[in-house]
Formats: C-alpha cells, structure tokens, sequence
C-alpha cells in the first residue's frame, strides 16, 4: 500500500517530534545520565567539545551478554 508525500512527512515528522519531546528528556532524567552529566560539569568538561578519546570508558559488558553477543566477522583481529 502506497502512502502519500504529504502524510508519510507529517508520519516522520511525529516520529522525530516524540523521541525529541518525550523520548530524549525521558533518558535525560534517569538516574545513570543525571550523574554521568553531574561528573562532566564537576570536571567542567564541555560534552559539544568532546572527542572520542576524552570519553570515558565504557563498563564490560556482563558475562551473560558477552555469551550471547556474537562481533562480526568472526576473523577481527
């Protein structure tokens, strides 16, 4: 079924609405990024100025994940 210009933009437009207006600060208020941003303004460290390396490092992964995560291809080195 064929949906029209019109009514596929006001669909994406929704869509983009909601994760901006509800998903976003809905993330914003648990607990594990209210204090990963309470410890960057701590260390006075501007987030739109951050690159790659100066993030800090990400938790291992449970064994219980790492068991049911499969990295592709199987030959990275």
């Amino acid at each position: 079924m064929t949906t029209c210009a019109p009514v596929r933009l006001a669909l994406m437009a929704a869509a983009i609405g909601i994760v901006w207006g509800v998903a976003l600060p809905a993330v914003q208020r648990m607990a594990v990024v209210k204090r990963h941003v309470a410890a960057m303004e701590l260390r006075e460290v501007n987030p739109a100025a951050m690159v790659y390396t100066e993030l800090d490092r990400l938790p291992v992964r449970p064994k219980w994940v790492e068991d049911r995560v499969t990295l592709w291809p199987y030959f990275w080195p």
